[in-house]
């Protein structure tokens, strides 16, 4: 363990600087942002990101915050996080694997400020962490993230920014600033019924329609295989399909060997790193144009992961452009679709007592509406 005592020692910036050059994996956690280094050099393998700030007392600063979003490549756009559930939002750490397996912190006092680094007082610990401890820290990043809502134009055009860069004592916490209201359309508890009948379907067919992905992926079965053998697991006949027609126009003809693999890393993805694989595997397709990446593979995520991933649909798309909260600007396809889903998995989270418990229902509610 390493003391760092500003501004007598010098190293806290060296640390830091290290920590994006060097990580396999990065997670930063910081109460305020009123800065942000765009020099700073985030290492192309890194294969995990995530900032995640906090938005009390209106501290944090907006032109930050367009600093990093503007740092952020495409494929990054929807790792940029504030903890806009969490009222009481305090951490000051960075949470680090490096490629050859060694993992190491950095707590203490310091916010994400230029200040922090040259001029003024304060108290940090440089450590290397076990492989037990860093889970722990990843486990706790990740209970945040799922309390926190992606950085965009939108949200930072309802954010407040207090006049002062401190917090006044008595000062209360004006709550989320992202208030999403979820529809409420007349017969929508028929429709969650329904999708509930649907999900119980697939639930009866995902081990044999996964083993069909998987055999796709290895190539034990082509595309067009695949295709004909689909309708046996997944269907109107069967019960399991959420969406209407259309799939099979495009769908007939698709590469459905990269699309399985795709699918395929993702059921095999540990929950901590599924999000950044769903992503990625996105991205990927969409730089392949394999056409059935979007209604189809988004139906299979929803059915497969239902309280993590949305259909990817008009309805939806409508909703979220009347609750006014799009993806960041120039953001991937995957970063897009990962801020869908961060999205409505926070508006379930503030309506706690609303009938739709997963995406999956929430998403007959929307079709219901639009």
């Amino acid at each position: 363990m390493e003391l760092l005592l500003h501004p007598t020692n010098s190293q806290l910036s060296h640390h830091y600087r290290r920590a994006f050059k060097n990580a396999a994996e990065l997670f930063v956690v910081s109460a305020y942002l009123t800065e942000w280094e765009s020099a700073l050099q985030l290492s192309p393998k890194c294969r995990s990101f995530r900032i995640i700030i906090g938005r009390n007392f209106g501290i944090t600063r907006k032109k930050a915050c367009e600093d990093v979003m503007r740092w952020l490549p495409p494929k990054r756009k929807a790792q940029f996080m504030v903890a806009d559930q969490i009222g009481g939002f305090h951490p000051k750490a960075v949470f680090w694997k490096e490629e050859d397996g060694n993992c190491f912190a950095l707590v203490g006092s310091s916010n994400l400020t230029q200040a922090a680094f040259k001029s003024n007082y304060e108290a940090n610990i440089f450590l290397p962490l076990n492989r037990l401890d860093y889970e722990k820290a990843k486990k706790w990043v990740r209970s945040i993230e799922s309390r926190s809502i992606v950085v965009s134009e939108d949200w930072l055009r309802k954010y407040k920014e207090a006049r002062i860069n401190f917090a006044r004592k008595g000062v209360e916490d004006p709550g989320p600033v992202l208030a999403i209201k979820l529809p409420t359309p007349a017969g929508m508890e028929k429709h969650i019924a329904q999708r509930r009948k649907a999900l119980a379907a697939y639930d009866q067919k995902k081990v044999a329609l996964n083993r069909l992905f998987r055999q796709c992926a290895s190539k034990r079965i082509s595309s067009l295989q695949f295709y004909e053998e689909l309708p046996r697991y997944w269907s109107q006949k069967t019960g399991d399909r959420l969406q209407g027609a259309g799939f099979e126009i495009k769908g007939k003809h698709g590469d459905f060997q990269a699309l399985s693999r795709s699918f395929v890393n993702i059921l095999d993805a540990s929950p901590e790193d599924r999000d950044n694989v769903v992503s990625e595997e996105i991205d990927l397709l969409s730089d392949k144009q394999v056409p059935t990446r979007t209604a189809f593979l988004s139906e299979m995520l929803c059915l497969r992961f239902p309280d993590e991933y949305p259909l990817l649909n008009q309805p939806v798309r409508d909703y979220l452009k009347k609750v006014k909260y799009k993806a960041p600007r120039r953001a991937s396809e995957g970063a897009r679709f990962l801020h869908l889903a961060k999205a409505l998995r926070y508006s379930l989270l503030q309506n706690p007592h609303y009938p739709a418990k997963n995406l999956a229902e929430l998403d007959a509610v929307i079709r219901l509406e639009w």
